[in-house]
């Protein structure tokens, strides 16, 4: 554990603390001190972009799903665009592997996929039709019939 100060607090960033993860506690952690200004640039990217996606793959809001479909084309795109930074360039850089990456996020959106369909799902049910119950079409019965 990083014993270093942290710029928030005055005591030293242990990690015994709850569910609180401090500023600096997440920078030791990610690697930053390891990582140039460029490669946590590209990782805040590569993570916005996975944001995106999650958030957008089954929303009804058009804004959420057109920055969804964006998203899903710079992610799913093989070949880089030029002079761009391409979802595999961006990977290389922060030490990810591109494919494995591409192949989750597909997984847990066919996942996903395959749970909303099942819920959604209408199911019919099917009961036998009564038969001369005391009424004919188009006739009311007695007690349905209130003069005034």
């Amino acid at each position: 554990m990083s014993s270093r100060l942290c710029a928030v607090c005055d005591s030293p960033a242990t990690g015994d603390g709850a569910d609180i993860i401090l500023p600096c506690q997440y920078y030791d952690l990610s690697g930053g001190d390891r990582q140039s200004g460029e490669q946590r640039l590209m990782f805040a990217l590569l993570v916005d972009a996975i944001n995106v996606y999650q958030r957008g793959v089954m929303s009804p809001l058009a804004q959420a799903r057109r920055l969804y479909v964006d998203a899903e084309q710079w992610i799913m795109a093989h070949r880089p665009a030029d002079g761009a930074l391409s979802f595999d360039l961006v990977c290389d850089a922060v030490g990810i592997d591109p494919i494995l990456l591409r192949r989750r996020l597909l997984a847990w959106k066919h996942t996903l996929l395959r749970r909303h369909t099942a819920q959604s799902r209408v199911r019919l049910c099917i009961a036998p039709r009564i038969r001369n119950a005391g009424r004919r079409r188009g006739r009311q019965s007695a007690s349905a019939f209130v003069p005034m």
